[in-house]
């Protein structure tokens, strides 16, 4: 096929135009790699109505098939309705919605067949990438969507017309470049939008910890290391001990489970006020002027609960949160997408009375787990009616020989579990012993109830910890001389997990981590797998921490900095210029810019000449418009090469030049060349146009002036 006249200008292709089997293949790549993006999160089943597509187009180029017809397209979108339907359950969450964003995306092929859809299949294409970004917005995710958009942007450099890859390529790249310092500037300066800006991310939760335990439930975590949150303090870092992160303040127990009892049930149950039990402010009001032990920022996962972790009670918080009477911070709603959360508490058991009241917190189930209540009876008698000796007394009952702490322990299955785990198996984990502690606590009548959180976490080089599911904890407080007091059994039985998390406990240790098998924890002792483990968490949570959560504050920040950092460079610039005061300085400063300008101007200038070097299409553009400034110029509907060749008798000195100039011009235009043999080509036409209009600034002759 012909290649376009050079002298018509960049190819623009016609919509109508049918594709070519290279150009379908093109936006199928595009396809799999923006649904390469969705798949760790959308169905599998994506990657075969993909893969049938493209065989039902490759059959279809082939005459096997024949083109797809409006019924079997109507059929194709239905079917992907059902599927998704019964996928999801429901087409109105955001799953729903992105996979059929990208059912669409992949169907749009089988009725792409001129340029203009094929437009319309890369524009989806943008979209889908862009969604993307609902499931993660980590390093991976934006280097692995650059990448997408790329390959997209250089299809539609394609279909607007480029000669083959590399220019496509060349042109993407040279794009991308031109448009990075504004995206930059842009990210820096332009004020976030609210949901416009800040992506919500899929409804899904972080962490396995819930606000209901029983007995084992938290010994499952110890299987994941998924991230729940990371934490950088302020000051002074917590030592291992102090490191109760408070999440969940579980209070019912129905002889099974502990569970907690919300403000609206307590309020409605006890028929008080709700702002009893709950308020929203950005400072708690149940602690009074309690001076702060600890101040941090959390990066937050998302999550489809409020919860917010707080190491002991919360005092205060950057934003408006809900602060419950017993000690439980929550967000006004649930995280969407990662967030920064900046507190200060307490660093230990909250010191208010719950307003439930000490009898709402001492009840238990009536009959239930009769022997535990035997004991509490009988260590009540031996302390002698003294709260402290009887919780002392309970507590070193746990580090006897026959209990044992494990990640493994055995599944309780009689009615009474609190009776089964002290008297028949005794083995079990946090959970098993924090409810048997505020079990025997409540049947003494001693106010107690369970506290769900998590315990730890690992300290980075850089002085951020993160926490993960496997450090989830449970203990117990105890209300003991006019305020909470914390009491870990665990502290007790297994004195390792509380100074080096779970991974210390040996018995039943083949289960941790057994959920993550290719975890990078598990190569811990390996020194430089470790290193490299550490260095890229350091790296992803500087990047979520600056970048995920660069926010008005921030922004703020580097615009003050950014200021005075200016300020300090006008006053050094009033000092060292030559003149007096301000008017010559800005006179000076002036002349640098002027000579900056000058400079880029100069560099943009040597730029284009470089780029119409390697472009013959715009090397013989413009020495076209020259010529016809010399009265040179080609008829209508004349050829490149014709007009050349014309007026090289009327060119004088430049007419040899002109006569080479054409022969170059059609052996490129018509010849197949190899690229070596083309660049060679190119720089030899360069040559003699700069001869042409050296020559034609000095006519001779009978050149035209």
């Amino acid at each position: 096929m012909r290649r376009p006249s050079l002298g018509s200008g960049p190819a623009v292709l016609a919509d109508g135009r049918a594709l070519s089997a290279a150009m379908l293949r093109q936006l199928f790549i595009g396809q799999c790699l923006v649904l390469a993006l969705h798949l760790p999160w959308m169905p599998a089943w994506l990657v075969g109505l993909a893969a049938a597509v493209a065989g039902y187009r490759y059959l279809q180029l082939r005459r096997r098939l024949p083109r797809a017809s409006l019924v079997l397209r109507l059929t194709a979108v239905a079917g992907l309705l059902v599927v998704l339907w019964l996928e999801f359950g429901t087409l109105h969450g955001m799953d729903g919605l992105v996979g059929l964003l990208l059912g669409v995306y992949l169907l749009k092929l089988l009725e792409t067949h001129d340029r203009r859809d094929a437009r319309v299949v890369v524009m989806i294409g943008m979209v889908a990438t862009s969604v993307a970004f609902l499931h993660d917005q980590g390093i991976l995710m934006a280097v692995a969507a650059l990448l997408a958009l790329a390959w997209l942007l250089q299809s539609l450099v394609r279909l607007s017309g480029a000669s083959g890859a590399r220019q496509a390529w060349r042109e993407t790249l040279w794009l991308l470049g031109l448009s990075a310092p504004l995206m930059a500037l842009l990210f820096v300066t332009f004020p976030r939008l609210g949901p416009l800006w800040s992506l919500p991310q899929m409804e899904r939760a972080s962490t396995g910890l819930t606000d209901e335990i029983a007995p084992g439930d938290i010994a499952q975590l110890s299987r994941s290391d998924a991230r729940a949150f990371r934490a950088r303090f302020e000051g002074r870092d917590p030592s291992p001990g102090e490191r109760y992160w408070r999440v969940y303040t579980l209070s019912h127990f129905d002889g099974i489970r502990w569970s907690r009892a919300r403000p609206p049930e307590l309020a409605s149950a006890l028929n008080r006020p709700l702002d009893h039990f709950v308020q929203e402010a950005r400072r708690t009001p149940w602690e009074g002027d309690a001076p702060a032990g600890f101040t941090v920022e959390l990066l937050l996962e998302p999550d489809s609960r409020p919860w917010r972790p707080s190491l002991g009670a919360p005092l205060t918080t950057d934003s408006r949160q809900r602060f419950l009477a017993d000690g439980t911070l929550e967000g006004l709603a649930a995280l969407s997408s990662r967030s920064l959360l900046r507190l200060s508490s307490s660093g230990a058991a909250p010191t208010n009375p719950d307003p439930a009241g000490p009898a709402w917190q001492a009840m238990l189930p009536a009959e239930a787990n009769p022997r535990t209540r035997e004991l509490a009876d009988r260590l009540w008698r031996e302390s002698g009616g003294d709260a402290r000796a009887f919780l002392a007394a309970a507590m070193a009952r746990f580090g006897e020989t026959p209990f044992r702490y494990t990640l493994s322990p055995p599944r309780l299955t009689s009615v009474d579990r609190v009776d089964e785990f002290l008297f028949e198996s005794r083995a079990g984990y946090c959970t098993h012993y924090a409810s048997a502690m505020a079990v025997l606590a409540r049947a003494a009548g001693i106010p107690a109830r369970v506290v769900a959180g998590f315990l730890g976490g690992e300290r980075h080089p850089d002085g951020h910890f993160t926490v993960r599911d496997y450090d989830a904890h449970a203990w117990v407080e105890v209300w003991l001389d006019g305020r909470w007091q914390r009491l870990d059994p665990t502290a007790v039985i297994a004195p390792e997990r509380i100074e080096q998390g779970p991974e210390a406990v040996r018995d039943g240790g083949e289960v941790f981590l057994a959920d993550a098998r290719f975890s990078a924890l598990r190569m811990r002792e390996l020194g430089w797998v470790n290193a490299l483990r550490l260095e890229w968490e350091r790296l992803e949570y500087r990047w979520q921490r600056g970048v995920i959560g660069y926010q008005r504050e921030s922004r703020v920040a580097l615009m003050e900095r950014i200021a005075e950092r200016l300020g300090a460079l006008w006053a050094w610039l009033v000092e060292v210029l030559p003149g007096r005061g301000a008017l010559a300085t800005g006179l000076a400063l002036l002349a640098a810019l002027g000579g900056l300008a000058g400079a880029a101007v100069l560099a943009g200038l040597g730029w284009r000449h470089h780029r119409r070097g390697r472009d013959e299409r715009a090397l013989v553009l413009a020495l076209q418009a020259r010529l016809v400034r010399h009265g040179l110029g080609p008829l209508p509907g004349e050829s490149p090469a014709a007009h050349l060749r014309r007026i090289a008798p009327r060119a004088g000195a430049a007419g040899p030049a002109l006569e080479e100039s054409a022969r170059h011009v059609e052996r490129l235009a018509y010849a197949p060349l190899g690229s070596a043999e083309r660049r060679e080509r190119q720089h030899r036409l360069a040559q003699r146009v700069a001869e042409v209009r050296r020559r034609l600034r000095r006519p001779r002759g009978g050149a035209s002036a």
